[in-house]
């Protein structure tokens, strides 16, 4: 799971850990991801203040038959690379079923999807944080960029693309002042 709430400080850690228990208790009990995340947007509506929210995406490996399912609220879509390893053989595919952003609406219901993985596939899950970053002249390091860069180190093991997709966006960013938390996750398949 990677989750995104809006605010800062306090509040929003508060919120983060409501979240984190509410999927964790119905995780236990509950086998279909889109029930999970329905069911966690039900009771955390209920809590939450009109401007507040969380974005979050979820997602379940199989391991063994090399599945992902998975179920996204309002957050990011993860991007699923599949391809050979020259220029242009790639493939570049956004993961965003799911439905609207935790804690606005509490009857919103959630739809999943299944994937099925093949050997050098690239999962990168990641938060608003990278394409928002922001230079000194007030320029975002964007989507475009953030695919750019993916398209570049894909080959690499998913700890190095973590770190390189890390660097580029320090990079792109210098000294200026982070506004936003970043969170990166990569899975490559072998």
């Amino acid at each position: 799971t990677v989750a995104d709430v809006v605010g800062k400080g306090l509040p929003a850690s508060l919120l983060m850990a409501s979240v984190r228990a509410a999927m964790r208790a119905q995780a236990d009990n509950v086998y279909d991801m889109d029930e999970i995340i329905s069911r966690v947007n039900k009771s955390m509506s209920l809590d939450m203040r009109s401007n507040e929210f969380i974005t979050l995406w979820y997602g379940v490996l199989d391991y063994q038959h090399k599945q992902l399912t998975y179920c996204s609220a309002g957050h990011e879509p993860a991007i699923l690379i599949r391809g050979g390893a020259g220029p242009g053989e790639a493939a570049m595919r956004e993961l965003g079923v799911g439905g609207m952003v935790i804690g606005v609406d509490p009857e919103q219901r959630y739809d999943k999807e299944v994937v099925q993985l093949q050997t050098g596939d690239v999962l990168w899950i990641y938060t608003d944080g990278v394409p928002d970053a922001m230079n000194y002249h007030g320029e975002k390091f964007g989507k475009a960029r953030m695919r750019e860069s993916l398209m570049k180190v894909k080959d690499q093991t998913a700890e190095q693309i973590c770190r390189q997709m890390l660097w580029e966006t320090r990079r792109f960013v210098g000294l200026n002042r982070r506004t936003d938390d970043t969170t990166m996750v990569v899975v490559k398949v072998e």
